[in-house]
């Protein structure tokens, strides 16, 4: 068997799990002939004894709190009255009793709907119906707080490792991109460890396809649909070739839907509603052409000498998603570049991110006028420009996307 490695080490499984035997502790016990005279002598040799169960044979009955009865019998003629008395006149008959076996987290829930007098006075433990010890809501507080550092602490460990193969996932489409076009530049920022947000490139013998997608979620569940959109283009790449992009959009659109239960049960009822937005395009150096198709999101262009961005706006329907009909069809839209003409894509993360002194969306105009201020530049300065314009426009307001944009020269 493979070691696990030391990532995972709080994965490996424990074999038993906590449970109130782990808050059981042993205190002096009461029994229905001892008197309160009696209780005020135990309480006075265990000052830090909060509350003293009462017994009958081995079985629990009742819980003496400390407080209360100290309260009680301080008042005047109090120990001349009951001192000689059984000590179940001030007991609580109907304190929590719970088995020793009973996990932590049965037992929080218990201890909650029993009330604060569970975690004030405290709890009895028995071991096959006999008296064992009490545990304390105080401890059971610390053992829930560090139950739930650990598991934030798994969780943290989890997700660091699905960045880790979401990372790998991507690396030879950052590898095939190199290849085709060395000065192009990728920015990818996952608002969370992990994003729904992935690209794809992959080359071909007289050129290369490039696809810049936004998928439902952020977090962990954008990562796996990440992974069903990303494995669904391949296959359709696989099946179609890279020079047909909205033909690919619709093969993708078609597994999603199948894959997800959107396509209407006999209920009617589809099983999920989540899907991608997406940019992707064909590209050929030798003669300057580019297919693009889009699902939601756009294609800017600054050709040499021009003073606008021109935008190549996708048609506004997702891929998946239950709006979406199983047998779309996406449309090509097909331009010829000449040397030296900017493209650029994004998901939406970058023009909707809220922020400046009025709180809206940074917006497609804002876009369009870095890549004008900055055309001269390089595409990897162009994207730091454009990174530079986001966080002083985002300022203090909270991060609201993945964030995934692109930009090449022809």
């Amino acid at each position: 068997m493979p070691e696990i490695p030391e990532y995972l080490s709080d994965f490996r499984p424990r074999f038993r799990p906590p449970s109130a035997a782990d808050l059981c502790t042993e205190v002096p016990c009461m029994t229905t002939d001892d008197t309160n005279e009696q209780v005020m002598e135990v309480f006075n040799r265990h000052r830090d004894l909060v509350s003293l169960p009462v017994v009958e044979g081995r079985q629990p009955i009742g819980l003496i709190n400390r407080s209360i009865f100290l309260s009680q019998m301080s008042k005047q003629f109090r120990m001349e009255l009951y001192g000689r008395k059984s000590c179940i006149a001030f007991m609580d008959k109907e304190p929590l009793i719970v088995d020793s076996a009973l996990d932590i987290e049965a037992l929080t829930f218990k201890t909650v709907e029993y009330g604060e007098k569970a975690l004030s006075d405290g709890f009895i433990i028995t071991r096959d119906g006999a008296f064992a010890g009490t545990g304390n809501g105080l401890q059971l507080m610390r053992v829930v707080a560090d139950m739930q550092a650990s598991r934030n602490r798994q969780i943290m460990h989890s997700i660091e490792y699905a960045s880790v193969i979401q990372q790998s996932t991507l690396r030879s489409s950052l590898d095939a991109l190199a290849r085709a076009c060395p000065q192009a530049h990728l920015v990818w920022e996952p608002r969370d460890i992990v994003g729904g947000d992935f690209y794809q490139f992959s080359t071909g013998s007289d050129g290369w396809f490039a696809t810049v997608a936004d998928c439902t979620g952020h977090g962990v569940p954008g990562a796996f649909m990440t992974l069903i959109a990303s494995t669904s283009l391949n296959q359709a790449i696989e099946h179609h070739g890279p020079r047909d992009p909205a033909k690919l959009l619709g093969h993708v659109n078609r597994s999603i839907k199948q894959m997800l239960g959107q396509v209407n049960g006999q209920d009617g009822t589809p099983g999920s509603d989540d899907g991608m937005d997406a940019a992707c395009f064909w590209f050929e150096p030798a003669n300057g052409r580019l297919t693009f198709a889009g699902a939601r999101l756009s294609m800017f262009l600054l050709r040499p000498g021009a003073d606008t961005v021109e935008v190549l706006e996708g048609q506004r329907k997702g891929v998946g998603y239950v709006d979406s009909e199983i047998d779309f069809a996406w449309c090509n839209q097909e331009v010829s570049l000449p040397g030296d003409t900017l493209v650029f894509v994004s998901t939406d993360g970058l023009i909707d991110q809220i922020g400046g002194p009025r709180g809206i969306a940074l917006g497609k105009r804002r876009v369009r006028e870095s890549l004008v201020e900055n055309r001269e530049k390089s595409p990897s300065e162009i994207n730091l420009a454009l990174l530079e314009t986001l966080r002083a426009w985002q300022g203090e307001h909270h991060r609201r996307d993945d964030l995934t944009f692109f930009c090449f020269r022809t």
